[in-house]
């Protein structure tokens, strides 16, 4: 799966074949991509799951996942919408928008609704989509230290150990840093 500069998400198979493909979501450049812990759903619509049936083809499925873009916002997606003809309803849900700087990566907390937030300007918060309202953390010392040589650059991949105690968080020159996702 990849999403890309014009705001599509692509599922692709084994063979890069293209078997599901979001647009019309109104995303603009799509820079992170993380999928909850959920069962994957399959699409729901009756057509498209006989059709995949009758020759025998694999009906697409997927779990609920988040996409963040260059413009922050944050929305949730689901399999259903896959197949979804209005595109007034190929909208996800939107999980948060407002921050002034790009997101470049979002993960899921394993066990709580929390979502880790990367931006480009070099920022990282862990914040409850369920209770909404501030920000639980701001990472602002852990900014710092990453901004002291002169090759930073946003962060790249953010997310949480299984256990969800710890968050790895990647950077564009390569680095790898380990923080405790319990203090902030």
């Amino acid at each position: 799966m990849c999403g890309n500069y014009e705001g599509t998400i692509r599922f692709y198979d084994f063979n890069f074949k293209i078997v599901a493909w979001f647009e019309d979501c109104l995303f603009s450049n799509v820079k992170s991509i993380s999928f909850s812990n959920t069962a994957p759903k399959p699409c729901n619509n009756e057509y498209y799951n006989q059709e995949k049936k009758d020759k025998d083809d694999e009906i697409f499925m997927c779990s609920d996942f988040l996409v963040g873009d260059d413009n922050a916002l944050i929305c949730m997606l689901q399999s259903s919408l896959f197949e979804e003809i209005e595109p007034s309803k190929k909208k996800g849900y939107t999980i948060m928008h407002g921050i002034k700087s790009a997101i470049s990566a979002i993960a899921v907390h394993p066990t709580q609704s929390i979502l880790a937030i990367a931006g480009s300007d070099g920022f990282i918060l862990l914040w409850d989509y369920i209770k909404k309202g501030d920000p639980i953390s701001n990472y602002e010392n852990f900014n710092k230290e990453l901004k002291k040589g002169e090759d930073f650059k946003y962060f790249t991949a953010i997310e949480f150990t299984p256990d969800g105690n710890e968050i790895l968080v990647a950077t564009y020159n390569g680095d790898i840093k380990l923080m405790d996702s319990q203090t902030a």
